[in-house]
């Protein structure tokens, strides 16, 4: 059974099918999580951030707002909080969905980082405990699942030593760009993936490619940045790997 057929398969022996519009499992919230704590900028909030200490400003707004997009339940594209998502992730968990959801937390805004923390702490004065349930923000939900999961990247290791031979036959760098978070678990191109470094437009010309391509996008990807700026790619991924140790 090839790597990503590995995970489907395992996800839905879980009852956890999903795609990156609906459930997370507690891999891609902890990457969601970290990925919006990477910021050099941001170090002096990271230690409030991890404890779940969320306080009224610039920089925490653009946190909550990058947490709840890289969980898949926000759309930057019509500035709504997917309510249809949160719901099914609170269901697949096996928890009640909060009361007032929808009043809480529907209605579009008007995109802007404090628009979507204003509406965020009115929901979690009620539910944030629901909120971090769901989404895998206890340690003790996160190691659950992971001790269940032993097919997936374990926490602390790098994607290069997790991937290394784990290849799907032809779908080259299948594994490393599901783990960079280039290509998520419907072979589908993340639009908000980033690589540090590399050329924005080169990256976009190649995430175009990708989408168009009927054949495994991670190899498309892959050899698109690749032919564009080899020498940028490489640092990028470099820079990617040594931040993957950390979710």
């Amino acid at each position: 059974m090839n790597f990503l057929l590995k995970i489907f398969s395992l996800l839905c022996l879980c009852g956890l099918g999903y795609s990156w519009q609906d459930v997370r499992n507690a891999d891609q919230t902890l990457w969601a999580y970290r990925s919006c704590q990477k910021n050099p900028e941001d170090k002096d909030h990271v230690p409030q951030w991890r404890k779940f200490e969320l306080p009224d400003d610039e920089k925490t707004h653009c946190y909550v707002k990058c947490v709840w997009t890289r969980l898949g339940a926000y759309n930057e594209n019509e500035n709504v909080f997917k309510i249809d998502v949160i719901t099914k992730q609170f269901n697949e968990r096996g928890l009640e969905v909060p009361a007032g959801l929808d009043q809480e937390l529907g209605g579009s805004t008007d995109g802007t980082c404090k628009a979507v923390y204003d509406k965020s702490m009115k929901f979690f004065k009620s539910h944030f405990m629901d909120f971090r349930n769901a989404y895998y923000a206890t340690y003790d939900g996160s190691d659950e699942w992971f001790s269940k999961n032993p097919d997936v990247k374990p926490k602390g290791t790098k994607v290069s030593e997790y991937c290394k031979n784990k290849d799907d036959g032809d779908c080259k760098h299948s594994c490393s760009m599901y783990y960079y978070r280039l290509i998520d678990e419907d072979n589908l191109v993340i639009p908000f993936s980033n690589l540090p470094d590399y050329p924005e437009d080169k990256l976009q010309e190649c995430r175009n490619e990708a989408k168009s391509a009927n054949e495994c996008k991670s190899s498309v990807i892959y050899q698109c940045l690749e032919n564009a700026d080899k020498s940028a790619l490489d640092a990028s991924l470099k820079i990617l790997d040594e931040f993957s140790g950390r979710y």
